[in-house]
């Protein structure tokens, strides 16, 4: 491993680049390098396969490549982050190159790591543990098996889900984050249904707007609107603390959440406390500006001070 892409406001962190950032990670975020695409051809990604987008984009966020001992030496001597995540692409011995990343960044800090990846299978989750692997996000992104092979080619939705349930058990309670992409084409229902059914099985939910990019499959598809974004948000909050059920929300014909049936005063102040619309995931991410621009409207604040 001669090369690892670094986000740019990591990098920024780390002392890699002079620029100016509006909101500091947590997190460090690197992503693995690979000459050329990554090998799946999900329809709203800039790694994508057939994506025409610049490969130092990863949603809106751009990752300039860095030598890995410079960036390994960065992580020695940085300061201020609670956790990496490493990014993964598809491509031959992907997962091999990802156990000698995670294996060299332990030699050099003891912060907790995580691994963002579409395993081959439930061996590559056992794999990853054993190197120190703290926590496991896989990318369904899709609710719904319609959606799902629309979006996610070339992966298979039975297998996808069976690895989900399997890592769950070998990694422990709530150290298996599902990504889940809101804006893809399913019902509110379908979407809050699959969050309910995680969190049911002590799987923990990151959460993401869909973001039309330039170059992809689904680039000319719209944004979600951000009055509905910002329900989903609401509700995932009060399934993650046990505050609501399935059987707390009213839909109507169409799927579309109508109502959230709780105590009324715990709600106010559940939303007045600007918590659920901070960026779900793992502990101590926070994924500035991944889902829009500096200035435009924040799907998911970085910290509730924004």
């Amino acid at each position: 491993m001669d090369y690892i892409r670094v986000s740019i406001g990591t990098a920024a962190k780390m002392g890699l680049l002079r620029v100016k950032v509006l909101a500091e990670p947590t997190t460090a975020y690197l992503m693995t390098f690979t000459d050329g695409k990554c090998l799946a051809n999900c329809a709203f990604c800039t790694q994508a396969r057939d994506s025409k987008s610049d490969s130092e984009y990863l949603s809106r966020v751009t990752w300039p490549k860095f030598k890995f001992n410079d960036v390994l030496n960065a992580i020695k001597n940085a300061n201020g982050f609670r956790r990496i995540c490493i990014q993964t692409l598809i491509y031959p011995g992907y997962v091999e190159d990802v156990a000698n990343i995670v294996s060299s960044i332990r030699k050099v800090t003891d912060l907790p790591i995580s691994v963002s990846i579409h395993p081959r299978s439930v061996d590559d989750i056992t794999l990853l543990k054993s190197y120190g692997v703290d926590r496991i996000g896989i990318g369904v992104d899709a609710t719904s098996e319609m959606v799902f092979r629309e979006v996610k080619k070339p992966f298979s939705w039975s297998k996808t889900i069976s690895i989900v349930l399997k890592a769950a058990e070998i990694m422990g309670p709530y150290k298996v984050s599902v990504h889940l992409i809101y804006g893809l084409g399913e019902s509110d229902k379908d979407f809050i249904s699959m969050i309910s059914r995680l969190y049911e099985s002590k799987i923990n939910v990151g959460l993401f707007s869909f973001t039309p990019m330039e170059g992809t499959l689904l680039e000319d598809r719209p944004k979600p609107d951000v009055s509905s974004y910002r329900a989903i948000q609401l509700v995932h909050y009060l399934i993650k603390h046990n505050m609501a059920k399935m059987d707390s929300f009213e839909f109507d014909a169409s799927g579309r959440l109508k109502a959230i049936n709780i105590d009324k005063t715990l709600l106010a102040n559940v939303i007045e406390s600007g918590e659920p619309f901070k960026t779900s995931g793992c502990p101590d991410c926070n994924r500035p500006f991944y889902n829009e621009s500096p200035g435009d409207i924040i799907y998911n604040y970085p910290t509730v001070d924004m």
